[in-house]
Protein backbone atom coordinates (compact mmCIF):
# COMPACT_ATOMS: atom_id res chain seq x y z
CA UNK A 1 0.00 0.00 0.00
CA UNK A 2 1.35 3.60 -1.08
CA UNK A 3 1.95 5.60 2.40
CA UNK A 4 1.68 9.89 2.39
CA UNK A 5 4.88 11.27 3.50
CA UNK A 6 5.31 12.42 6.93
CA UNK A 7 4.93 16.34 7.02
CA UNK A 8 6.56 18.32 10.41
CA UNK A 9 2.77 20.06 10.66
CA UNK A 10 0.92 17.20 10.58
CA UNK A 11 1.56 16.48 14.57
CA UNK A 12 3.63 19.91 15.69
CA UNK A 13 1.63 23.28 15.47
CA UNK A 14 2.72 26.65 13.60
CA UNK A 15 2.39 28.07 17.12
CA UNK A 16 5.06 25.56 18.70
CA UNK A 17 7.44 25.82 15.90
CA UNK A 18 7.35 29.66 16.23
CA UNK A 19 7.76 29.39 19.93
CA UNK A 20 11.43 27.05 19.37
CA UNK A 21 12.77 29.70 16.83
CA UNK A 22 11.69 32.44 19.42
CA UNK A 23 13.54 30.55 21.87
CA UNK A 24 16.50 29.62 19.99
CA UNK A 25 16.80 33.27 19.07
CA UNK A 26 16.79 34.46 22.69
CA UNK A 27 19.73 32.06 24.06
CA UNK A 28 21.77 32.26 20.76
CA UNK A 29 21.08 35.66 19.34
CA UNK A 30 20.71 33.63 15.73
CA UNK A 31 17.52 33.67 14.41
CA UNK A 32 16.24 30.46 13.37
CA UNK A 33 13.74 29.40 10.44
CA UNK A 34 12.30 25.43 10.30
CA UNK A 35 11.16 24.53 7.29
CA UNK A 36 9.86 21.59 5.65
CA UNK A 37 10.92 18.54 3.96
CA UNK A 38 10.79 20.67 0.72
CA UNK A 39 12.42 23.76 1.93
CA UNK A 40 9.50 25.72 2.46
CA UNK A 41 9.90 28.19 5.87
CA UNK A 42 6.54 27.12 7.73
CA UNK A 43 6.60 29.67 10.55
CA UNK A 44 8.69 32.09 8.93
CA UNK A 45 10.18 35.35 10.75
CA UNK A 46 8.38 38.55 9.04
CA UNK A 47 10.51 39.29 6.78
CA UNK A 48 10.72 35.87 5.10
CA UNK A 49 6.63 36.27 4.96
CA UNK A 50 6.94 39.65 3.06
CA UNK A 51 8.05 37.26 0.32
CA UNK A 52 5.72 35.22 -2.30
CA UNK A 53 8.37 32.78 -2.87
CA UNK A 54 9.30 31.15 0.63
CA UNK A 55 12.59 29.17 -0.74
CA UNK A 56 13.88 32.85 -2.42
CA UNK A 57 13.03 34.62 0.75
CA UNK A 58 14.87 32.01 2.87
CA UNK A 59 17.63 32.11 0.92
CA UNK A 60 17.84 35.85 0.98
CA UNK A 61 17.25 36.26 4.66
CA UNK A 62 20.40 33.68 4.85
CA UNK A 63 22.58 35.29 2.53
CA UNK A 64 22.09 39.25 3.79
CA UNK A 65 23.01 37.98 7.37
CA UNK A 66 26.39 36.46 5.77
CA UNK A 67 26.03 33.02 7.62
CA UNK A 68 25.33 30.98 4.74
CA UNK A 69 22.48 27.43 4.46
CA UNK A 70 23.14 26.55 7.71
CA UNK A 71 21.07 23.86 8.95
CA UNK A 72 20.34 20.97 11.13
CA UNK A 73 17.78 18.44 9.85
CA UNK A 74 14.98 17.30 11.86
CA UNK A 75 14.60 13.57 11.76
CA UNK A 76 12.42 10.94 13.15
CA UNK A 77 11.60 7.56 12.46
CA UNK A 78 9.57 7.74 9.35
CA UNK A 79 12.18 9.78 7.70
CA UNK A 80 13.22 13.61 7.72
CA UNK A 81 10.32 16.00 7.63
CA UNK A 82 12.16 19.62 7.90
CA UNK A 83 15.05 21.46 8.89
CA UNK A 84 15.84 24.38 11.17
CA UNK A 85 18.08 27.19 9.59
CA UNK A 86 19.66 29.99 11.03
CA UNK A 87 21.18 33.05 10.47
CA UNK A 88 23.41 36.16 12.05
CA UNK A 89 22.28 38.60 13.65
CA UNK A 90 25.25 41.00 13.59
CA UNK A 91 26.48 39.94 16.86
CA UNK A 92 29.77 39.53 17.01
CA UNK A 93 30.23 38.49 21.01
CA UNK A 94 31.50 35.23 21.50
CA UNK A 95 33.17 35.06 18.20
CA UNK A 96 33.58 31.92 16.20
CA UNK A 97 33.09 30.16 19.60
CA UNK A 98 29.59 31.60 19.98
CA UNK A 99 28.70 30.39 16.79
CA UNK A 100 30.28 27.25 16.92
CA UNK A 101 27.92 26.81 20.34
CA UNK A 102 24.81 28.12 18.03
CA UNK A 103 25.37 25.54 15.40
CA UNK A 104 25.58 22.93 18.55
CA UNK A 105 22.13 24.26 20.15
CA UNK A 106 20.91 23.87 16.46
CA UNK A 107 21.46 20.27 15.93
CA UNK A 108 19.77 19.49 19.85
CA UNK A 109 17.18 21.77 19.32
CA UNK A 110 16.46 19.55 15.99
CA UNK A 111 16.57 16.48 17.99
CA UNK A 112 13.83 18.18 20.54
CA UNK A 113 11.15 18.84 17.32
CA UNK A 114 11.66 15.65 16.20
CA UNK A 115 11.03 14.32 19.56
CA UNK A 116 8.48 16.07 19.69
CA UNK A 117 7.20 15.40 16.67
CA UNK A 118 7.37 11.96 17.18
CA UNK A 119 5.15 11.96 20.32
CA UNK A 120 2.72 14.35 18.92
CA UNK A 121 2.19 11.31 16.25
CA UNK A 122 2.38 8.77 18.97
CA UNK A 123 -0.15 10.93 20.73
CA UNK A 124 -2.54 11.00 17.71
CA UNK A 125 -2.66 7.67 16.50
CA UNK A 126 -3.28 6.56 20.72
CA UNK A 127 -6.14 8.78 20.31
CA UNK A 128 -7.03 7.39 16.73
CA UNK A 129 -6.85 3.71 18.21
CA UNK A 130 -8.84 4.47 21.08
CA UNK A 131 -11.73 6.34 19.38
CA UNK A 132 -11.65 3.46 16.62
CA UNK A 133 -11.93 1.09 19.61
CA UNK A 134 -14.11 2.67 21.16
CA UNK A 135 -16.79 2.96 17.90
CA UNK A 136 -16.14 -0.54 17.16
CA UNK A 137 -17.13 -2.37 20.68
CA UNK A 138 -20.23 0.42 20.50
CA UNK A 139 -20.67 -1.38 16.98
CA UNK A 140 -20.12 -4.76 18.40
CA UNK A 141 -22.47 -4.23 21.20
CA UNK A 142 -25.36 -3.67 19.03
CA UNK A 143 -25.19 -6.27 16.99
CA UNK A 144 -26.98 -9.84 17.52
CA UNK A 145 -25.91 -11.43 14.52
CA UNK A 146 -22.95 -13.44 14.99
CA UNK A 147 -21.84 -13.30 11.44
CA UNK A 148 -22.57 -9.27 10.90
CA UNK A 149 -20.33 -8.96 13.94
CA UNK A 150 -17.45 -11.00 12.27
CA UNK A 151 -17.95 -9.53 9.11
CA UNK A 152 -17.70 -5.78 11.20
CA UNK A 153 -14.28 -7.18 13.15
CA UNK A 154 -12.25 -8.34 9.91
CA UNK A 155 -13.28 -5.14 7.58
CA UNK A 156 -12.79 -2.59 10.69
CA UNK A 157 -9.34 -4.49 12.01
CA UNK A 158 -8.23 -3.77 7.76
CA UNK A 159 -8.67 -0.59 7.84
CA UNK A 160 -7.06 0.25 11.75
CA UNK A 161 -3.93 -1.26 11.18
CA UNK A 162 -3.64 -0.27 7.13
CA UNK A 163 -3.36 -3.97 6.43
CA UNK A 164 -4.34 -5.81 3.30
CA UNK A 165 -6.56 -8.44 5.07
CA UNK A 166 -7.85 -9.77 7.88
CA UNK A 167 -9.57 -13.19 8.99
CA UNK A 168 -11.75 -14.80 11.45
CA UNK A 169 -11.29 -18.69 12.17
CA UNK A 170 -13.04 -19.96 14.45
CA UNK A 171 -12.61 -23.27 16.81
CA UNK A 172 -15.34 -26.34 16.20
CA UNK A 173 -17.42 -27.72 18.75
CA UNK A 174 -14.72 -30.55 19.24
CA UNK A 175 -11.85 -27.69 20.11
CA UNK A 176 -9.70 -29.28 17.04
CA UNK A 177 -10.37 -27.46 13.93
CA UNK A 178 -10.20 -23.73 13.08
CA UNK A 179 -13.25 -22.86 10.84
CA UNK A 180 -13.01 -19.54 8.48
CA UNK A 181 -15.88 -17.87 9.34
CA UNK A 182 -15.28 -14.40 8.07
CA UNK A 183 -12.73 -12.51 6.27
CA UNK A 184 -11.98 -9.17 4.00
CA UNK A 185 -9.92 -8.85 0.98
CA UNK A 186 -9.27 -12.44 0.64
CA UNK A 187 -10.42 -15.05 -2.85
CA UNK A 188 -12.50 -17.60 -2.12
CA UNK A 189 -9.94 -19.52 -3.44
CA UNK A 190 -6.97 -18.96 -0.87
CA UNK A 191 -10.04 -18.86 1.81
CA UNK A 192 -10.83 -22.94 0.20
CA UNK A 193 -7.23 -23.65 0.74
CA UNK A 194 -7.77 -26.63 2.81
CA UNK A 195 -8.64 -27.45 6.60
CA UNK A 196 -6.80 -26.20 9.09
CA UNK A 197 -6.30 -28.28 12.49
CA UNK A 198 -5.06 -26.65 15.36
CA UNK A 199 -2.53 -29.45 16.18
CA UNK A 200 -0.16 -28.98 13.30
CA UNK A 201 -0.31 -25.11 13.31
CA UNK A 202 2.23 -23.67 15.51
CA UNK A 203 1.29 -20.00 14.66
CA UNK A 204 -2.51 -20.79 15.91
CA UNK A 205 -1.16 -22.55 19.04
CA UNK A 206 1.28 -19.60 19.62
CA UNK A 207 -1.53 -17.63 19.16
CA UNK A 208 -4.14 -19.10 21.96
CA UNK A 209 -1.68 -19.43 24.15
CA UNK A 210 -2.19 -15.84 25.06
CA UNK A 211 1.13 -14.41 22.38
CA UNK A 212 0.61 -11.98 19.22
CA UNK A 213 2.42 -14.53 16.29
CA UNK A 214 4.29 -13.07 13.58
CA UNK A 215 5.61 -14.01 10.61
CA UNK A 216 7.87 -12.03 8.44
CA UNK A 217 7.27 -13.79 5.08
CA UNK A 218 4.16 -16.32 4.53
CA UNK A 219 5.92 -17.53 1.36
CA UNK A 220 9.25 -18.90 2.85
CA UNK A 221 8.33 -19.50 6.71
CA UNK A 222 8.02 -23.27 7.80
CA UNK A 223 5.08 -22.79 10.04
CA UNK A 224 2.55 -21.32 7.17
CA UNK A 225 0.95 -24.59 6.24
CA UNK A 226 0.15 -23.11 2.72
CA UNK A 227 3.05 -20.99 1.69
CA UNK A 228 2.25 -20.88 -1.75
CA UNK A 229 -1.21 -20.42 -1.18
CA UNK A 230 -0.46 -16.92 0.30
CA UNK A 231 2.22 -15.78 -2.15
CA UNK A 232 -0.56 -16.42 -5.00
CA UNK A 233 -2.90 -14.02 -2.72
CA UNK A 234 0.08 -11.53 -2.40
CA UNK A 235 0.61 -11.62 1.26
CA UNK A 236 3.69 -10.80 3.21
CA UNK A 237 3.28 -10.62 6.88
CA UNK A 238 1.07 -11.82 9.17
CA UNK A 239 0.33 -11.24 12.63
CA UNK A 240 -2.18 -13.25 14.47
CA UNK A 241 -3.96 -13.27 17.94
CA UNK A 242 -6.15 -15.20 20.02
CA UNK A 243 -9.80 -14.50 21.03
CA UNK A 244 -10.63 -15.88 24.58
CA UNK A 245 -13.42 -15.06 25.99
CA UNK A 246 -13.10 -15.66 30.04
CA UNK A 247 -10.73 -17.96 29.54
CA UNK A 248 -12.43 -20.15 27.04
CA UNK A 249 -10.77 -20.52 23.46
CA UNK A 250 -13.01 -18.66 21.01
CA UNK A 251 -10.77 -18.64 17.70
CA UNK A 252 -8.30 -16.46 15.94
CA UNK A 253 -7.61 -13.42 14.24
CA UNK A 254 -4.86 -12.81 11.29
CA UNK A 255 -4.13 -9.53 9.67
CA UNK A 256 -2.37 -9.75 6.64
CA UNK A 257 0.33 -7.25 5.07
CA UNK A 258 0.81 -6.75 0.99
CA UNK A 259 4.37 -6.83 1.43
CA UNK A 260 7.19 -8.06 4.22
CA UNK A 261 6.43 -5.43 6.94
CA UNK A 262 6.96 -5.15 10.62
CA UNK A 263 4.00 -4.58 12.71
CA UNK A 264 5.80 -2.64 16.26
CA UNK A 265 4.50 -2.75 19.81
CA UNK A 266 1.59 -0.57 19.42
CA UNK A 267 0.02 -2.54 16.54
CA UNK A 268 0.32 -5.47 18.34
CA UNK A 269 -1.26 -3.90 21.48
CA UNK A 270 -4.19 -2.50 19.11
CA UNK A 271 -4.78 -6.13 17.53
CA UNK A 272 -4.81 -7.96 20.96
CA UNK A 273 -7.37 -5.20 22.31
CA UNK A 274 -9.51 -6.04 18.80
CA UNK A 275 -9.29 -9.59 19.69
CA UNK A 276 -10.67 -9.42 23.19
CA UNK A 277 -13.44 -7.05 22.46
CA UNK A 278 -14.14 -9.53 19.36
CA UNK A 279 -13.88 -12.64 21.80
CA UNK A 280 -16.60 -11.62 23.81
CA UNK A 281 -19.21 -9.98 21.29
CA UNK A 282 -18.43 -13.51 19.77
CA UNK A 283 -19.12 -15.40 22.75
CA UNK A 284 -22.23 -13.15 23.34
CA UNK A 285 -24.12 -13.65 20.16
CA UNK A 286 -22.69 -17.32 20.61
CA UNK A 287 -24.81 -17.38 23.91
CA UNK A 288 -27.53 -15.17 22.29
CA UNK A 289 -28.40 -17.74 19.49
CA UNK A 290 -28.22 -20.69 22.00
CA UNK A 291 -30.86 -18.77 24.11
CA UNK A 292 -32.81 -18.26 20.81
CA UNK A 293 -32.53 -22.13 20.42
CA UNK A 294 -33.13 -22.56 24.01
CA UNK A 295 -36.23 -20.76 23.95
CA UNK A 296 -37.45 -22.31 20.76
CA UNK A 297 -36.48 -25.66 22.34
CA UNK A 298 -38.41 -24.89 25.46
CA UNK A 299 -41.74 -23.71 23.86
CA UNK A 300 -41.78 -27.32 22.33
CA UNK A 301 -40.74 -29.32 25.04
CA UNK A 302 -43.88 -26.61 26.76
CA UNK A 303 -45.96 -28.06 23.99
CA UNK A 304 -45.04 -31.71 24.43
CA UNK A 305 -45.98 -31.13 27.86
CA UNK A 306 -49.08 -30.15 27.25
CA UNK A 307 -49.90 -32.53 25.13
CA UNK A 308 -48.42 -35.22 27.94
CA UNK A 309 -50.48 -33.99 30.26
CA UNK A 310 -54.04 -34.22 28.55
CA UNK A 311 -53.10 -37.61 27.61
CA UNK A 312 -53.50 -38.52 31.48
CA UNK A 313 -57.26 -39.16 32.63
CA UNK A 314 -58.94 -36.14 34.77
CA UNK A 315 -58.14 -36.48 38.01
CA UNK A 316 -60.81 -38.13 39.90
CA UNK A 317 -63.63 -40.85 38.08
CA UNK A 318 -66.79 -41.87 39.46
CA UNK A 319 -67.12 -45.91 38.32
CA UNK A 320 -69.26 -47.51 41.07
CA UNK A 321 -68.97 -49.06 43.26
CA UNK A 322 -65.57 -47.64 42.75
CA UNK A 323 -64.05 -44.21 43.38
CA UNK A 324 -60.43 -43.54 41.20
CA UNK A 325 -58.01 -40.32 41.42
CA UNK A 326 -54.88 -40.06 39.96
CA UNK A 327 -52.18 -37.77 40.94
CA UNK A 328 -49.49 -36.91 38.29
CA UNK A 329 -46.34 -34.60 39.48
CA UNK A 330 -43.05 -34.61 36.78
CA UNK A 331 -39.38 -33.20 38.01
CA UNK A 332 -39.45 -32.06 34.82
CA UNK A 333 -41.53 -30.38 32.22
CA UNK A 334 -41.43 -33.77 30.69
CA UNK A 335 -42.04 -37.14 32.72
CA UNK A 336 -41.61 -40.81 32.16
CA UNK A 337 -44.56 -41.63 34.57
CA UNK A 338 -48.19 -41.74 33.19
CA UNK A 339 -51.02 -43.73 34.34
CA UNK A 340 -54.62 -44.02 32.51
CA UNK A 341 -57.75 -45.00 32.84
CA UNK A 342 -59.27 -47.30 29.54
CA UNK A 343 -62.80 -48.18 29.23
CA UNK A 344 -63.52 -51.87 29.01
CA UNK A 345 -67.26 -51.97 28.56
CA UNK A 346 -68.54 -51.78 31.95
CA UNK A 347 -65.45 -52.19 33.54
CA UNK A 348 -62.30 -50.58 33.47
CA UNK A 349 -58.79 -50.69 33.47
CA UNK A 350 -56.45 -48.86 35.43
CA UNK A 351 -52.35 -48.82 34.46
CA UNK A 352 -49.35 -46.72 35.51
CA UNK A 353 -46.00 -47.14 34.38
CA UNK A 354 -42.56 -45.82 34.71
CA UNK A 355 -40.50 -44.94 32.11
CA UNK A 356 -36.64 -45.32 32.96
CA UNK A 357 -35.22 -42.36 32.69
CA UNK A 358 -36.39 -38.24 32.57
CA UNK A 359 -37.35 -35.61 30.55
CA UNK A 360 -38.14 -35.94 26.26
CA UNK A 361 -36.22 -39.23 25.67
CA UNK A 362 -38.32 -41.36 28.34
CA UNK A 363 -41.66 -39.12 27.32
CA UNK A 364 -41.60 -40.48 24.09
CA UNK A 365 -40.85 -43.71 25.47
CA UNK A 366 -43.85 -43.26 27.53
CA UNK A 367 -45.92 -42.10 25.07
CA UNK A 368 -44.98 -45.41 23.11
CA UNK A 369 -45.64 -48.09 26.01
CA UNK A 370 -49.48 -46.00 26.61
CA UNK A 371 -50.49 -46.40 23.34
CA UNK A 372 -49.44 -50.14 23.13
CA UNK A 373 -51.20 -51.02 26.34
CA UNK A 374 -54.13 -48.99 25.08
CA UNK A 375 -54.29 -50.66 21.34
CA UNK A 376 -53.75 -54.27 23.39
CA UNK A 377 -56.35 -53.64 25.77
CA UNK A 378 -59.10 -53.12 23.58
CA UNK A 379 -58.79 -55.85 21.38
CA UNK A 380 -57.11 -58.52 24.01
CA UNK A 381 -58.80 -60.04 26.91
CA UNK A 382 -56.19 -61.74 29.05
CA UNK A 383 -53.98 -58.99 31.21
CA UNK A 384 -50.61 -61.55 30.77
CA UNK A 385 -51.12 -61.54 26.94
CA UNK A 386 -51.80 -57.59 26.94
CA UNK A 387 -48.35 -56.98 29.04
CA UNK A 388 -46.84 -59.96 27.06
CA UNK A 389 -47.11 -58.01 23.60
CA UNK A 390 -46.47 -54.59 24.73
CA UNK A 391 -43.01 -55.88 26.28
CA UNK A 392 -42.29 -57.96 22.51
CA UNK A 393 -42.96 -54.56 20.95
CA UNK A 394 -40.85 -52.06 23.45
CA UNK A 395 -37.71 -55.12 23.32
CA UNK A 396 -37.63 -54.54 19.87
CA UNK A 397 -37.94 -50.79 19.43
CA UNK A 398 -35.78 -49.85 22.61
CA UNK A 399 -31.86 -50.11 23.39
CA UNK A 400 -30.64 -52.55 25.91
CA UNK A 401 -30.39 -49.79 28.82
CA UNK A 402 -34.46 -48.66 27.59
CA UNK A 403 -36.95 -50.69 29.90
CA UNK A 404 -40.30 -49.85 31.92
CA UNK A 405 -41.84 -51.27 34.53
CA UNK A 406 -45.90 -51.39 34.47
CA UNK A 407 -48.71 -52.27 36.55
CA UNK A 408 -52.24 -52.85 34.97
CA UNK A 409 -54.95 -54.13 36.55
CA UNK A 410 -59.14 -54.15 35.64
CA UNK A 411 -61.91 -53.60 38.03
CA UNK A 412 -65.08 -55.54 37.18
CA UNK A 413 -67.95 -53.95 38.45
CA UNK A 414 -70.55 -55.75 38.70
CA UNK A 415 -68.32 -58.32 40.93
CA UNK A 416 -66.19 -56.50 42.46
CA UNK A 417 -63.45 -57.97 41.33
CA UNK A 418 -59.60 -57.14 40.59
CA UNK A 419 -57.29 -59.15 38.30
CA UNK A 420 -53.88 -57.92 37.69
CA UNK A 421 -49.85 -58.04 36.99
CA UNK A 422 -47.27 -56.45 37.94
CA UNK A 423 -44.39 -56.24 35.36
CA UNK A 424 -41.69 -55.35 37.18
CA UNK A 425 -43.57 -52.65 39.28
CA UNK A 426 -43.72 -50.70 42.56
CA UNK A 427 -46.17 -53.53 44.19
CA UNK A 428 -49.61 -52.39 44.63
CA UNK A 429 -50.95 -51.86 48.18
CA UNK A 430 -54.63 -53.16 48.95
CA UNK A 431 -55.95 -52.04 52.57
CA UNK A 432 -58.50 -53.58 53.94
CA UNK A 433 -59.49 -53.12 57.83
CA UNK A 434 -56.55 -51.95 59.26
CA UNK A 435 -54.20 -54.61 57.23
CA UNK A 436 -52.00 -54.13 53.73
CA UNK A 437 -51.53 -56.68 51.53
CA UNK A 438 -48.87 -56.58 48.51
CA UNK A 439 -49.78 -57.15 44.79
CA UNK A 440 -46.71 -58.15 43.94
CA UNK A 441 -47.83 -60.86 41.27
CA UNK A 442 -46.80 -60.91 37.42
CA UNK A 443 -42.81 -60.63 36.17
CA UNK A 444 -39.95 -58.71 35.31
CA UNK A 445 -39.38 -55.03 33.69
CA UNK A 446 -40.32 -54.94 30.08
CA UNK A 447 -38.09 -54.06 27.27
CA UNK A 448 -35.35 -56.46 28.52
CA UNK A 449 -36.60 -59.97 27.37
CA UNK A 450 -38.76 -60.89 24.57
CA UNK A 451 -39.69 -63.94 25.50
CA UNK A 452 -40.45 -63.34 29.35
CA UNK A 453 -44.10 -64.94 30.49
CA UNK A 454 -46.40 -63.17 32.69
CA UNK A 455 -48.74 -64.18 35.72
CA UNK A 456 -51.87 -62.59 36.82
CA UNK A 457 -53.62 -62.34 40.11
CA UNK A 458 -57.05 -61.77 41.35
CA UNK A 459 -58.22 -59.67 44.45
CA UNK A 460 -61.86 -60.06 45.42
CA UNK A 461 -63.02 -56.18 46.69
CA UNK A 462 -65.27 -55.44 49.66
CA UNK A 463 -66.49 -52.05 50.47
CA UNK A 464 -63.85 -49.44 52.26
CA UNK A 465 -60.84 -51.49 49.98
CA UNK A 466 -58.43 -48.95 49.50
CA UNK A 467 -56.18 -50.16 46.09
CA UNK A 468 -52.55 -47.65 46.14
CA UNK A 469 -50.96 -47.58 42.71
CA UNK A 470 -47.82 -45.72 42.57
CA UNK A 471 -44.45 -45.35 41.04
CA UNK A 472 -40.90 -45.38 43.43
CA UNK A 473 -40.76 -41.72 42.94
CA UNK A 474 -42.99 -41.50 45.96
CA UNK A 475 -41.31 -44.01 48.32
CA UNK A 476 -37.54 -43.01 47.10
CA UNK A 477 -38.20 -39.64 47.49
CA UNK A 478 -35.32 -37.70 49.62
CA UNK A 479 -35.18 -35.46 51.70
CA UNK A 480 -32.01 -33.08 53.19
CA UNK A 481 -31.33 -35.43 55.40
CA UNK A 482 -30.71 -38.11 52.58
CA UNK A 483 -33.78 -39.74 54.30
CA UNK A 484 -36.41 -41.95 51.87
CA UNK A 485 -39.81 -41.65 52.05
CA UNK A 486 -40.31 -45.36 52.25
CA UNK A 487 -43.08 -47.83 52.61
CA UNK A 488 -43.75 -47.08 55.99
CA UNK A 489 -44.53 -43.03 55.46
CA UNK A 490 -46.38 -44.19 52.74
CA UNK A 491 -48.72 -46.48 54.54
CA UNK A 492 -49.17 -44.12 57.31
CA UNK A 493 -50.40 -41.85 54.81
CA UNK A 494 -52.53 -43.91 53.24
CA UNK A 495 -53.93 -45.05 57.15
CA UNK A 496 -54.68 -41.23 57.93
CA UNK A 497 -57.69 -40.99 54.83
CA UNK A 498 -58.90 -44.25 54.46
CA UNK A 499 -61.83 -43.13 55.20
CA UNK A 500 -62.34 -40.36 52.61
CA UNK A 501 -62.57 -40.31 49.25
CA UNK A 502 -60.24 -41.18 46.63
CA UNK A 503 -59.38 -37.80 46.10
CA UNK A 504 -58.53 -37.27 49.80
CA UNK A 505 -55.86 -40.12 49.95
CA UNK A 506 -54.26 -39.09 46.38
CA UNK A 507 -53.93 -35.78 47.88
CA UNK A 508 -53.08 -36.45 51.44
CA UNK A 509 -50.23 -38.59 49.89
CA UNK A 510 -48.58 -36.32 47.63
CA UNK A 511 -48.88 -33.56 50.30
CA UNK A 512 -46.78 -36.13 52.65
CA UNK A 513 -44.45 -36.01 50.01
CA UNK A 514 -43.84 -33.18 49.12
CA UNK A 515 -43.69 -31.96 52.76
CA UNK A 516 -41.13 -34.29 53.98
CA UNK A 517 -39.04 -33.47 50.42
CA UNK A 518 -39.41 -29.78 51.69
CA UNK A 519 -37.25 -27.56 49.16
CA UNK A 520 -34.96 -30.09 48.31
CA UNK A 521 -34.78 -30.66 44.39
CA UNK A 522 -37.36 -33.16 42.90
CA UNK A 523 -35.20 -36.31 41.47
CA UNK A 524 -38.30 -38.49 40.14
CA UNK A 525 -41.25 -38.16 38.67
CA UNK A 526 -44.43 -39.17 40.97
CA UNK A 527 -47.26 -40.55 39.99
CA UNK A 528 -50.46 -41.94 42.34
CA UNK A 529 -53.35 -43.99 41.46
CA UNK A 530 -56.22 -44.77 44.12
CA UNK A 531 -59.06 -47.03 43.53
CA UNK A 532 -61.72 -46.80 46.61
CA UNK A 533 -64.40 -49.22 47.16
CA UNK A 534 -67.67 -47.48 48.02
Amino acid sequence: MAHQSPRLIDYLGIGALREFQQMFEAVTGFSAVIVDADDRPIAPPDRCERHADHRAALRKVLEEDGVGDMRAPIETRFGRVGAMCIRDLGSEDGGEDHRAEAVLFLHLMADAVARMWEQGRALRQRVHETAALYRLSTLLAGQRDLQSVLDTVVEEVTHLLNAKAASIRLLDEGGEELVIAAAHNLSPAYLNKGRLLLAGSAIDQESLAGRVAYVADMSTDRRVRYPQDAKREGLGSIISTGMVYRGRPVGVMRVYSEGVREFDEQERALLGAIAQAAGAAIRNSQLAAEQVEAARVMRQVEMASDVQRRLMPVQSISKPPFDVAGRYDPCFELGGDFYDVIPLGDDFGVVVGDVVGKGIAASLLMASVRASMRAHAESIYDIDRIIARTNVLLTHDTLDNEFATVFYGTFDRGRRKLTYCSAGHDPALLYRDGQFVSLDVGGMVMGVDAEQRYQTGEVELQTGDVVLIHTDGVTDAFNFDDEKFGGDRLREAVVDKADGTAADVANHVLWQVRRFVGLKHQIDDITIVVVKVE
